[in-house]
């Protein structure tokens, strides 16, 4: 589990986690048309998107001790 092995990579984990399921639902929400639960998973799906690219981007230089 070398994604919780640093602290600077468990603070990364919290971010990618209120990234994914909180900020970008909440700004991607409003800017879809129409109405539904389709638009919160949409915000989910890029947010965790953005996510996995920046784990693939810096989670190495996070893990390392």
């Amino acid at each position: 589990m070398s994604h919780l092995s640093t602290l600077k990579s468990q603070a990364a984990m919290v971010f990618y986690s209120l990234l994914t399921f909180f900020l970008v639902p909440y700004f991607t929400t409003p800017l879809l048309p129409g109405t539904g639960p389709n638009k919160c998973i949409v915000g989910f799906t890029i947010g965790f998107l953005i996510s996995i690219m920046l784990w693939f981007m810096f989670g190495e230089m996070l893990t390392a001790q």
